[in-house]
């Protein structure tokens, strides 16, 4: 009788253990939203892969909106169904009062590998995010990801850049293919649009019919170091000039090469080229050059390195070179300017708004001028003193406080106005 009594007892234990995830879709139709806080669905897949610019936005945006009141920002990675014996997200994303990290449990199905479970439920995760019912979806990373297609709310879409269109030649095959079928889709059901700076606001109101009131610039904060007290990576030496960036096309590393083939060839004595990015697409031949560069004393590729590296390299650099064809904003710039390191940019209309004059502008296809620039810069303690004071002013007109409160208001009007 006890027995029997206690089976009946664990029965809806038993049943939530074994479908869990139907529980847990239920849960989320009857959701009180207590306070009435705007529930914002947040894809964080960026997250999974080596932080570049995408990135490093959305990890300010979200550590800066993490204890908003009036806000639900409601956590979502690449499935609904995460494996814990799988790869996971490279950094954490922040906690808060405003943060919620959203993920469905696996049914209770031992007679079925875990792997097998999660690929079935797969196509059923388009309705379980339909579920949620966020007021609005906010897609930080060019696209909104097919896992949202058949949910409600209002869409927010972040553009960072339109190299896939105006450059499409340095972009990854896949990257360029997913933009192509994605962002046009996206943009079409997007209530608000977000640019990273208005140099792209301003290509991507030239090629899209979108409403210019609803196309919104907002600039990223001055990197994301501040506090870092870290030393330099391994090797690298006493005089340098820094470039920070993934090694593929659109840097235009190459003309870097180009300039310290020559430079150590007129000065041995010139300070040492040091790469910090990880490698990227579409660089093989590039990279036979770095292993010829390293062998011949002039060039040091420490790779990707933490922020307490990072930091480091930046303070000690003579210069940060910055020779990129195209950009949407380029966080390495504004990460220079903010601990006072010169900055060497390409002339390109995005470098000109985030620098001003803080910075030194030169042709993307001159490394006369180029040398010509650097080697002054090295031999002119004056100058670089002038370069440094410029641009610790500059960058305080950077705030990510700023730019998070700024998107903020325009997640409420793209909920309030849909």
């Amino acid at each position: 009788m006890l027995d029997a009594l206690e089976r009946r007892r664990s029965a809806p234990e038993r049943y939530r253990t074994t479908f869990g995830w139907l529980w847990w879709a239920v849960d989320s139709m009857l959701d009180p939203n207590p306070g009435g806080r705007l529930k914002v669905a947040v894809d964080i897949s960026p997250f999974w892969e080596p932080l570049t610019g995408v990135g490093r936005y959305l990890q300010q945006t979200l550590v800066h909106l993490a204890d908003e009141e009036g806000l639900r920002l409601r956590l979502y990675g690449p499935t609904l169904f995460p494996d814990p014996d799988g790869p996971g997200p490279v950094v954490e994303a922040p906690f808060g009062k405003a943060i919620e990290r959203v993920a469905c449990p696996l049914p209770a199905a031992p007679w079925i590998p875990r792997r097998l479970l999660r690929r079935a439920l797969r196509p059923i995760e388009p309705l379980l995010f339909a579920l949620q019912r966020n007021d609005v979806l906010f897609a930080p990373n060019f696209v909104l990801r097919p896992k949202f297609r058949l949910a409600p709310g209002a869409v927010v879409v972040t553009v960072h850049d339109l190299a896939f269109r105006r450059l499409p030649w340095t972009v990854a095959d896949d990257t360029r293919a997913e933009l192509e079928w994605g962002m046009d889709r996206t943009l079409a059901r997007a209530r608000e649009v977000l640019t990273v700076s208005r140099a792209v606001r301003d290509e991507l109101l030239a090629v899209e019919p979108l409403d210019p009131t609803r196309v919104t610039a907002i600039l990223h904060g001055p990197g994301h170091l501040a506090g870092q007290n870290g030393r330099l990576p391994d090797g690298v030496p006493e005089r340098y000039v820094l470039h920070v960036g993934t090694i593929e096309p659109r840097k235009n590393i190459g003309l870097l090469l180009a300039v310290w083939e020559e430079w150590v060839e007129d000065d041995p004595s010139a300070p040492v080229l040091v790469l910090c990015g990880r490698r990227g697409w579409k660089s093989d031949a590039l990279h036979r050059s770095l292993a010829r560069a390293r062998a011949a004393g002039w060039l040091h590729h420490p790779g990707y390195v933490d922020d307490a590296a990072l930091a480091a390299l930046y303070r000690h650099a003579l210069a940060v070179a910055c020779p990129s064809l195209y950009e949407g904003f380029g966080l390495p710039l504004i990460e220079a300017l903010a601990v006072g390191t010169p900055v060497v940019a390409s002339d390109i209309p995005v470098f000109r708004e985030v620098a001003g004059n803080a910075a030194i502008f030169l042709p993307v296809d001159d490394a006369a001028a180029w040398k010509r620039a650097l080697v002054e810069l090295a031999a002119d303690l004056s100058l670089r003193g002038r370069l440094s004071a410029r641009g610790r002013e500059r960058v305080a007109r950077f705030d990510w406080a700023e730019a998070a409160a700024r998107t903020r208001r325009v997640l409420e009007r793209a909920a309030r106005d849909a």
